[in-house]
This record gives C-alpha cells, structure tokens and sequence, in this order.
C-alpha cells in the first residue's frame, strides 16, 4: 500500500512538471520596456488611489521591494507618505518592508509601528484607498497582528494574498506576491515538486504575460532554486540582472542558478557585480560600510575556492581587514564583518590545506 500510494503520488508530480514545461515551452510576448526611473529596477504595473510624485515614489518602492532592496524601498515609501500623507498603500509598503521572508527575518515591532500610524491617519482624517486596496492592506497586518506565532502569520498571510488575487485576476502584483507567500509558509520544500509546481505553474503564467517582470524574474528563480529544478531557473537567471541592474540583489540572484549547475566562473561574475553595485549605492547614499552585500561578498568567496582561485580569495580576506579599519575610523558599527572574515578565513584554511597556498594569505598567517 504505501509503496502503490509512493507511485501515485510520482506519477501525480511528473503529469503536473509535465504541465508546466508545457507553460513553458509557450512563446512568452516581446515586450520593450523603458527604464524605471532614477534607479534602473525595471517597471510594473500597479495603479493605485494616489497619482502624480507620490504615486511615481510608490512604484520606486515597490520595485525595490521585488528586489528584496528594503532599506531603499523605505526610503520611497516614507516619502510617497510625506508627499500625501492620505495614501494607505505607502504604508502598506512601507510595512512590508520589515518582513524579510525567504530570509527568515521579520520585525514585528517596526512593522506594528507602521500600522499604528496609518490607523491614526485614518481616525484623524481618513484614507485614500479602494476595497482592493484594503485587502493588501488588511493581508499585511495578519503577518504584524494576527493570531499565533510568525510561522501561523505567514499561513494567514498567504492564504489572505491568494484570495486576494484571485477575487483580482487582473492584479499581476496580488499575483506576484501571493507566490512568494506561498513559497515563505512553513515546511515549503524547494525540492519538492508538490510544493514547487502549484507556484511555479503561478508564476510561468505571469511571465508568459510579462517576461520583465523583475518580481516575476525574481521568485521564479528562488522557486527553481534546487537541483531538480535548476534548468528551468536559466531563462529567468539570464534575464533578472538585465531587468534590475541598479539592484544588487537583483545581480546577485543569478548566481542561485548558476552554483546549482555549477557554473562557477558566472557565480564570480554575478557576485562581483552585485558587490559593486551595493558599495556604489553605500557611498551614494552615505550609509554605513556594514550595509553593503556581504551576502555576494560570501558567494564570491565559496566561487573563488571552488575554482582554486586562491589569490583572489585572499584578497577579499585583506579588504575586509581594510573595511573593518574604515569602518572603526568612521565611528561606524562593523556589523558582521568580523564573523564574515573569520569565517573566510577558517574557508580558505580548509581549502587551501595541503596546496602551495597554505599559509599564503598575509591575513591566515
């Protein structure tokens, strides 16, 4: 019996993969698209109640948000608020700024403060948004108030963005972030064919529809991140880092692709990109050392040992003994860079063990 049951539900996985390489096999429209704004983050879709500069810092923030860019997607946020305090979703993006899903971060504090203050716009002079609008709104306050604990609040969540998009067929970013809930929900299983299909399948449906999509682009990717799927992530991998260069994330993100294949030289180019990209926005914006990529910075490591590239491993070792200086001459908290450099340091060790390059880098010594 449980062997018969094993082979139903094989068979019941492959009929639904075989679908959606159907999906996929369907010609996705040519579309042109124009930059987004200052910042090059691709574009979307999203009317809302508010127009003019509000409306345009809205668009810039969720952009931002689709790349997992959060302090930058604040920053629109809080200022699509400024230029019209009435503007419900500016706070509903805003609030989604402090949960950080795949990542398992979530600030619950900071999102209930964001909350609060769109409650108290409300009593004291109203709001401007449509019912459609309060249901983003209402979905984002069961991850902050709901009942149980965040795992809890992550089902509701996800269960409350997939009845939004579905009483709105038309709302591509309902759409969009309801997959990406469904991917965050406890026990979701990115090798699971079960788990990955239904969203999968969600996702190829909007990119059929817009295949710049940077959302799209992004979580078709973190879908198809697992070896069984990986092929299936190259379309949207060869795409994503076009579509959102401004983004570090977003330059980084193929790279997810290309180490489950093993494609290690475009691990190192993906990852040197999206460093560069967040130590240009850090000085840019004048924030602190510690807030650039050191998540790239960590991939670049692990595809310079992979490729015996000792040296250049070495020399990210060295710029972090030269950042963790700046940093204390700024005044500035370090952050994790000194967990990150121990912990390369004790990488390179490993690898280099029983090569020319033992004992090689001045900072190992």
């Amino acid at each position: 019996m449980i062997a018969s049951t094993a082979a139903r539900r094989l068979v019941s996985c492959t009929a639904s993969l075989l679908l959606l390489l159907t999906l996929l096999a369907r010609p996705a429209p040519a579309q042109s698209e124009a930059p987004g704004g200052v910042l090059d983050l691709g574009t979307i879709d999203f009317p809302t109640s508010a127009s003019g500069e509000a409306q345009t810092e809205f668009l810039t923030g969720v952009l931002a948000l689709h790349s997992f860019w959060y302090p930058e997607a604040r920053d629109h946020f809080r200022r699509a608020q400024a230029l019209n305090p009435q503007f419900a979703m500016a706070y509903w993006g805003e609030a989604m700024t402090h949960d950080h899903p795949l990542w398992d971060q979530h600030d619950n504090d900071a999102g209930r403060a964001v909350l609060a203050q769109l409650d108290s716009v409300q009593d004291a002079r109203g709001l401007a948004w449509t019912d459609r609008e309060r249901g983003y709104v209402d979905a984002v306050r069961t991850l902050y108030a709901g009942e149980g604990d965040i795992e809890a609040r992550r089902d509701a969540y996800a269960a409350a963005m997939q009845r939004l998009a579905e009483q709105h067929p038309d709302d591509d970013e309902a759409a969009a972030f309801s997959a990406l809930a469904q991917m965050s929900v406890e026990g979701f299983d990115l090798e699971d064919a079960e788990d990955v299909v239904p969203v999968a399948a969600q996702l190829e449906e909007l990119y059929r529809r817009h295949d710049r999509h940077p959302g799209v682009l992004h979580y078709l990717i973190h879908a198809y991140d697992s070896e069984p799927f990986a092929p299936l992530g190259l379309r949207p991998a060869r795409t994503y880092a076009e579509v959102a260069p401004a983004s570090s994330h977003a330059l980084h993100m193929p790279s997810h692709i290309f180490r489950q294949l093993e494609q290690w030289e475009r691990v190192v180019a993906s990852n040197q990109d999206a460093y560069q990209a967040s130590v240009d926005w850090q000085q840019r914006t004048d924030r602190p050392i510690h807030m650039r990529d050191f998540h790239s910075f960590g991939w670049l490591m692990d595809a310079y040992l992979a490729l015996d590239r000792f040296d250049d491993a070495c020399g990210l070792i060295q710029e972090l003994e030269s950042l963790l200086a700046m940093a204390e001459q700024r005044g500035e908290d370090s952050g994790r860079m000194p967990s990150l450099q121990e912990h390369f340091t004790s990488q390179y060790e490993s690898a280099a063990a029983g090569t020319d390059a033992a004992g090689a880098c001045a900072v190992v010594q």
